[in-house]
């Protein structure tokens, strides 16, 4: 078995399956009281907790017997491989189910320089508020699009594998010596920006400017600029829309379009919570 959800006998409510998202599955499920055999599953995955009371889960492998209680915003984290413990809970749910498919991890542990080896912890019940975040803000994109898609989901992506690499795994290997994004890189990038404004931009065409993986040009592309990829390029593409507004009186649909937009209406949401008005206001200034 590749997922754990495979073994649901309910279709998810959410679920990111049918999207064109690589490397991750994100799915939200209404699961009534009910039982678990014990399985395998390929690829790990991260739970989320989504309860309206206390929920009780029970393991048992063979005669021993454990309990957990469980609340909304407990985590569990569970590394692929075989599970021998039966489970069964007392309470519904509507947990977030994120999986990570095990060559991806391997292939961001593998690209980045600073990481010879990754072995994830298994961890029944934890805290990470960064975690609960991300799991949140991808089961939001698979639910609506997001006004830059792909890239702004590969961002996510990326960052919740270094993020489990950092805090919640073992790692060996670490390089003391980092590198850094070049300068010309960033000047590679602003100009390939500039000429296809209307292209959809990935994260994968971005690292390639850098001569990256896009594992690794993720986080030194943040530590060059301060922002992620995808709030750097949006930003972008809003300081072009402003101008553009000025100088030219665009609909906001042909804008939209010019500038890659996923819909005109996913751009005037990103541009009035950038700028703090609609495209028509500060035209209209």
């Amino acid at each position: 078995m590749q997922f754990v959800t495979d073994s649901f006998y309910t279709p998810p409510l959410i679920s990111s399956a049918p999207l064109p998202w690589q490397g991750v599955r994100v799915e939200q499920y209404h699961l009534e009281a009910g039982r678990l055999a014990a399985q395998q599953h390929e690829h790990h995955l991260l739970l989320l907790y989504q309860v309206a009371q206390p929920h009780l889960v029970r393991r048992r492998d063979g005669s021993h017997m454990s309990e957990t209680v469980y609340h909304t915003g407990d985590l569990g984290l569970f590394p692929g491989g075989e599970y021998s413990t039966a489970i069964d809970w007392t309470t519904s749910s509507d947990n977030i189910y994120l999986t990570l498919e095990a060559p991806y991890l391997r292939r961001v542990a593998s690209q980045d320089t600073t990481l010879r080896q990754a072995v994830l912890h298994k961890r029944m019940k934890f805290d990470d508020p960064f975690l609960r975040q991300l799991s949140r803000q991808l089961l939001a994109s698979a639910a609506s699009r997001h006004a830059l898609g792909r890239l702004y989901v590969e961002s996510l992506t990326t960052t919740l594998c270094h993020h489990l690499l950092a805090h919640h795994a073992t790692t060996q290997g670490r390089s003391a010596e980092q590198p850094r994004l070049s300068s010309a890189a960033l000047a590679r990038i602003d100009a390939y920006l500039e000429a296809h404004a209307a292209q959809p931009v990935t994260l994968e065409g971005l690292a390639e400017l850098a001569n990256l993986s896009m594992f690794h040009f993720a986080r030194l592309f943040k530590q060059a600029t301060g922002l992620p990829p995808y709030q750097y390029v949006l930003r972008w593409k809003i300081e072009r829309a402003k101008h553009l507004l000025r100088r030219d009186n665009l609909a906001v649909a042909d804008l939209s379009d010019e500038l890659g937009f996923a819909s005109p209406i996913s751009f005037a949401a990103a541009f009035k919570r950038l700028v703090g008005c609609t495209p028509q206001q500060f035209q209209r200034r």
